[in-house]
């Protein structure tokens, strides 16, 4: 009757590499950069039309701001690129609102906004919308930041989906590597 001895084996470098690359995307999916806050939506809405310019601008979060000097910033232009900002922007939790000065152009105006987000990290983008009267550009050619184009999941996610599928490639090699040795012990 014989029995096999069982001798530890040391890490092979794929278990190294695989427990290296689990460890990075468990290091992705944690991150706080994937909690960044995001616009939800704005009066007027980003791609819309308006009649009239409204005397003020309000901007919708995901998540409560942080508030501190420098830390809320708006810049609305109308279709000749004037300036319409007019004041300060005034931060309450999750909406910003931006007075607009009393007159603008008709067509595109456009408002650049940047915030910091909860998780302590600056967020910008821009969107615009259309005063009537104006001949600006239509609604669809406009950048919104209400619409997300890659269905709203940010580079850390997808580059998270990646190194997922690459360890379980090197989590099924492996696993095949040691049962074709164990069969050919046997």
């Amino acid at each position: 009757m014989s029995h096999r001895i069982h001798t530890p084996r040391p890490f092979s470098a794929a278990t190294a590499l695989l427990a290296l690359i689990v460890g990075f995307a468990l290091t992705l999916v944690a991150s706080p950069a994937v909690a960044h806050d995001e616009l939800i939506g704005s009066s007027p809405a980003a791609g819309s039309e308006v009649d009239a310019l409204p005397a003020e601008i309000t901007l919708t979060f995901s998540g409560v701001l942080i508030d501190g000097a420098g830390t809320t910033q708006i810049v609305v232009t109308d279709a000749s690129g004037a300036d319409i900002t007019g004041g300060d922007p005034v931060l309450d939790g999750t909406k910003v609102t931006q007075p607009l000065a009393a007159s603008a152009a008709p067509g595109l105006v456009t408002v650049v906004w940047r915030v910091v987000s909860s998780d302590g990290h600056p967020v910008s983008d821009q969107f615009t919308f259309t005063v009537a009267g104006g001949s600006g550009a239509s609604p669809e050619a406009s950048a919104s930041a209400d619409d997300a184009g890659d269905g709203g999941m940010s580079p850390a996610v997808w580059i998270g989906a990646v190194v997922a599928i690459f360890a379980a490639l090197i989590a099924v090699f492996t696993a095949t590597s040691a049962a074709k040795r164990r069969r050919t012990e046997d």
